[in-house]
């Protein structure tokens, strides 16, 4: 029944389709459908709890609306600044921004896991009708930094670009090897040493690519997570992070903790801190 309500109040935004609005409507139910309406439940995983029998649908829907306006009547002084928005890769930004021109970067990329981020939003994704079959998803996947084996294509080949990083090798090693040591045997377990070097080599791609389009003197700031998710071998991924900056021509500013996490892997509280960076110029 939710799913039917939902369906029926998508086919009316549709219906009455207005330019202006429709964005902001689709935004509104997007919303309200996996905070409300669906059965999910993120724990960090995304998963599925009790079925809802019944939901009110348009209620909650028209209750986002509102909040929504009274945000933009806020916000109604600023209307005139200038926002620009593209989606992209981030690791090849070569014909979306112009040389010289952010001022600051704060931004949590993924961390080196098994968490498909596809997966967490499929739900809106697919409702919405942003991708509507399999090969869509891919085409969709394959601009993402590589994070996790569901993610992983054959002819990627973002780990060059850290092929002579001695720490992460020395990571990607002990994890194969712990994985030949526990007589881990399945596709995914195969590629956990080859997602971590994914993972970094995308990441320099990144740093490598963006240093043109800042400024001298811009700064930058990455949120991301120590992890020991593949086999328990810890992964520090902030100080990584900065070392591969610094060898791009960054400074490092700091490392500061932003949170500790229990993983559920090691029964430990992981660091989750934030890299600032300066760009020189």
């Amino acid at each position: 029944m939710p799913l039917h309500k939902t369906l029926v109040l998508l086919e009316e935004i549709r219906k009455y389709f207005l330019v202006d609005f429709y964005s902001l409507e689709s935004l509104a139910l997007a919303k309200v459908l996996v905070s409300s309406i669906s059965n999910l439940h993120f724990g960090p995983e995304v998963g599925v709890r009790s079925r809802k029998v019944d939901v009110e649908v348009v209620g909650t829907w028209l209750s986002e609306i509102d909040s929504m306006v009274r945000d933009l009547e806020e916000v109604g002084p600023l209307r005139d600044t200038t926002t620009y928005i593209c989606t992209d890769d981030s690791r090849q930004l070569s014909h979306k921004l112009r040389p010289n021109s952010i001022d600051a970067v704060f931004t949590s990329p993924p961390y080196p896991n098994e968490k498909d981020y596809t997966r967490t939003t499929r739900l809106e994704t697919v409702l919405l009708g942003f991708i509507n079959n399999k090969a869509e998803l891919r085409s969709l996947k394959r601009t993402l930094i590589r994070s996790n084996t569901r993610g992983v294509y054959k002819g990627d080949n973002d780990d060059l670009w850290i092929s002579d990083n001695a720490d992460i090798q020395f990571i990607s090693e002990n994890i194969e090897n712990r994985r030949i040591q526990l007589g881990k045997t399945s596709g995914f377990e195969r590629l956990y040493h080859k997602v971590a070097k994914l993972y970094f080599g995308g990441m320099k791609r990144h740093l490598a690519d963006i240093r043109q389009y800042l400024k001298p003197g811009a700064h930058l700031g990455y949120v991301v997570g120590d992890q020991a998710s593949y086999l328990r071998v810890l992964i520090r991924t902030g100080k990584l992070l900065a070392d591969i900056a610094e060898s791009l021509g960054y400074e490092i500013v700091d490392i500061d903790l932003f949170r500790t996490r229990f993983a559920s892997a090691t029964r430990e509280q992981m660091r989750e801190e934030v890299v600032l960076l300066r760009w020189p110029g």
